[in-house]
C-alpha cells in the first residue's frame, strides 16, 4: 500500500496534531498519531482521551491506515523532507508475529519505522451540533489568557466550575471560589451557556489568527476551520451566576499604577517566610504585612481616598494586577472590608474580583 503527499503539508499537519498526545504508562498508543488515507485525503489524529485534534491534507494513492510508533522521532524526521513524500506500508509475519513496517521516502532521504495497527487507537467521538457560532481564534485566545489564572488545577475533589472557562452571553469568565476574572465582547455572544476545560481551550492557538466555527452538541465542543478539528467534552455543570458575586454598588474607589502596586507586593512577598500565610493589609495607599511577630510596610501612590482597611492574599491580588500589567492605571473599588474588591481599567472590557481575608488584628491601626 502506497500514498503520496506534499512533505511540507504532511510535516505541518503531523506537528499540529502531535501536540495532543502525551506520555502514558498504560496506553502507549496515546503517545502516537493515527494516519488514515481515504478518498484522496490524508487524515491525521492525535488524542489524550480528553481532547482530540484532527486535520487533513490532499493525498494520492491507496486507502490504508496505521499508527506511528515513536511519533516524536517521525515529527523531527519530517521537518527535513521537502517535495513529494511517499509513504509505503507493508505487513510482515503471520499470526502473533504480524507487524506493520512503514517506509517514508522523499528524494534521497528514506526512513523506515515500525507502526501500530489502527484498531488499537481510541475512537474519536461523533458530534451532532445543536448550536454553532463564529469566533476569531486569536482574539478569543487572548481573552482566555488574561483570565485563566483564576482557575484551579483539575483534581478528583475539585469543583468542575473552578477548573473551567465559562461562557455565557457575551462574557467568558473564570472563578476558583476566592477570585474571579472575566472578559466581555459584545461581538461574540454564545447561543447557550456552557463550560469547557481550560486545558482543552489552550489548543485553540493551533488555529492562529483564523476565524473558526464553534459547534456545540449536548456533550462535546467541536472547534473547526473546516480542515482541522479540535474536539473535547464540555464540563458537566451549570455555569455559575457571576453577577451574584459582584457587589451592586461600591462606597470607595481609588486608582493606582498596576506595575507599581505589583512591585510593592513583590517586596512584601519576599519578606514573608515560607509556610506563613501570605496576607497583607491595604489602607489609604499603605501596604502592610506581618509574620513571626515582624512587620513590613510600604506605600503605593493613589488617586482618590480610601479609609477602609482591606486584607487580602498577596498572590491573589498580584495575579489580578498582572491582568492589567502595562496599563497606566487600574481602578480598585471597595464596598466594605468584607466585600469583594473589583479591579478594572479604562478602555478595557475585562475585570477582576478578589475576595478579601479577615485579619485577626487590624494592621494599620497598630502601625
Amino acid at each position: 500500500m502506497r500514498a503520496v503527499v506534499n512533505a511540507k503539508e504532511f510535516s505541518g499537519a503531523l506537528d499540529k496534531v502531535s501536540r495532543a498526545v502525551q506520555k502514558s504508562k498504560f496506553l502507549p498508543v496515546l503517545e502516537e498519531v493515527l494516519v488514515c488515507f481515504t478518498n484522496g485525503r490524508c487524515v491525521l489524529t492525535g488524542t489524550n482521551l480528553e481532547t482530540w485534534l484532527t486535520t487533513e491534507i490532499p493525498a494520492q494513492g491507496d486507502d490504508f491506515a496505521f499508527v506511528f510508533h515513536r511519533t516524536a522521532s517521525v515529527v523531527r524526521a519530517c521537518r527535513h523532507f521537502d517535495g513529494e513524500l511517499a509513504i509505503e506500508l507493508t505487513e510482515t509475519g503471520e499470526g502473533l508475529k504480524r507487524q506493520l513496517r512503514l517506509c517514508m521516502s522523499c528524494g534521497d532521504r528514506v526512513g523506515e519505522f515500525h507502526a501500530f495497527y489502527p484498531v488499537e487507537y481510541p475512537e474519536m467521538p461523533e458530534t451532532e451540533p445543536e448550536y454553532s457560532f463564529q469566533a476569531n481564534a486569536f482574539l478569543l485566545m487572548e481573552r482566555i489568557n488574561r483570565i485563566k489564572y483564576a482557575t484551579l488545577k483539575s483534581a478528583s475533589n475539585t469543583n468542575v466550575c473552578s477548573t473551567s472557562i465559562q461562557f455565557k452571553g457575551s462574557r467568558i469568565y473564570c472563578l476558583d471560589g476566592l477570585r474571579a476574572a472575566w472578559s466581555t465582547d459584545e461581538a461574540l455572544s454564545v447561543p447557550k451557556p456552557f463550560l469547557v476545560p481550560v486545558t482543552s481551550m489552550e489548543y485553540l492557538k493551533i488555529f492562529g489568527k483564523q476565524d473558526v466555527s464553534m459547534r456545540l452538541d449536548r456533550r462535546y465542543v467541536d472547534i473547526t476551520d473546516n480542515t482541522t478539528h479540535l474536539i473535547f467534552r464540555q464540563a458537566e455543570a451549570v455555569p455559575f451566576d457571576l453577577d451574584s458575586a459582584i457587589p451592586p454598588e461600591f462606597c470607595e474607589e481609588v486608582c493606582c499604577c498596576p506595575d507599581e502596586f505589583l512591585a510593592e507586593l513583590t517586596y512584601l512577598k519576599e519578606l514573608i517566610p515560607a509556610g506563613q500565610k501570605p496576607y497583607a493589609c491595604f489602607c489609604g495607599g499603605r501596604l502592610l504585612a506581618q509574620a513571626d511577630e515582624c512587620r513590613y510596610q510600604t506605600r503605593v501612590q493613589l488617586e482618590g481616598k480610601s479609609r477602609m482597611e482591606i486584607g487580602f492574599n498577596l498572590h491573589h491580588m498580584a495575579d489580578a494586577l498582572r491582568q492589567f500589567k502595562g496599563e497606566p492605571r487600574v481602578r480598585m473599588k471597595f464596598r466594605t472590608p468584607a466585600s469583594p474588591i473589583l479591579l478594572e481599567a479604562d478602555g478595557r472590557s475585562d475585570c477582576a474580583l478578589v475576595l478579601p481575608v479577615r485579619l485577626k488584628t487590624p494592621m494599620v491601626a497598630a502601625a
